[in-house]
């Protein structure tokens, strides 16, 4: 499994989490979180399907997630 990517809020740089609790209930239906400034994100189509099925090759280094809309 890769390693999620890196808040990109400026002034935090902490581990993003895998959201579920607070999406749908349909097993994909899920946002990057981060808990220390409390931002949601969606995955990037790349990171959607790494995250489906495991990477087939390494995973670059930490792509960034895309902003949520509010």
């Amino acid at each position: 499994m890769p390693l999620p990517p890196k808040c990109p809020t400026p002034d935090c740089d902490d581990w993003l989490w895998k959201d579920t609790a607070h999406t749908n209930t349909d097993w994909d239906n899920w946002r990057w979180w981060c808990c220390r400034c409390r931002h949601q994100w969606y995955p990037t189509a790349e990171q959607l399907q790494e995250f489906r099925y495991g990477a087939s090759r390494p995973a670059p280094a930490h792509r960034g997630p895309q902003a949520a809309r509010r």
